[in-house]
């Protein structure tokens, strides 16, 4: 049997987490947020709150971080984190052909998390979504604003390998 490969996947993962970092000289994030989950437990719950956001709002949820994972260490990633399985985070809400946001926990601790939120096409709608998950969220965890034009940084009280 032939393996199928994905070249790709590794370089848009990548990409993507660049921007949502703040890395690329596009155009910035409407918001960037990040929050420590603090344990396994955190992570399930986090999991579980972002699937029913995106049922709430109609949304597309994507959990690409087994396929990550997966990606990264057959590239050969050096990555604590990548030795733990279901370690890596990254996730995103569709609608459509449009990404309303990606998260994950790359270059973080492993319970720490940043969230990009698109401003893209209509800001007033996006601003409002974003409300509504970090409302969610901070209902549970406190949820910390990446200031802009800069990049989540590890959280030094946040646990986990990175």
């Amino acid at each position: 049997m032939q393996k199928r490969t994905r070249p790709h996947l590794p370089l848009v993962f990548l990409a993507s987490l660049a921007l949502l970092l703040g890395c690329t000289h596009g155009k910035p994030s409407l918001l960037t947020v990040q929050l420590c989950l603090n344990d396994d437990q955190g992570v399930s719950e986090f999991m579980s709150m972002m699937r029913s956001i995106a049922v709430a709002e109609n949304l597309k949820f994507v959990d690409g971080g087994a396929e990550t994972q997966r990606d990264l260490n057959t590239i050969g990633a050096k990555m604590d984190k990548l030795d733990t399985p279901g370690a890596v985070i990254n996730i995103g809400f569709d609608r459509g052909n449009r990404n309303l946001m990606m998260g994950g926990n790359l270059g973080l601790p492993t319970y720490q998390v940043a969230l990009g939120f698109s401003g893209d096409p209509n800001p007033s709608e996006a601003q409002h979504f974003a409300d509504i998950v970090v409302k969610r969220l901070g209902a549970r965890w406190q949820v910390e604003t990446v200031p802009a034009g800069t990049g989540a940084l590890p959280m030094k009280t946040c646990p986990g390998k990175i």
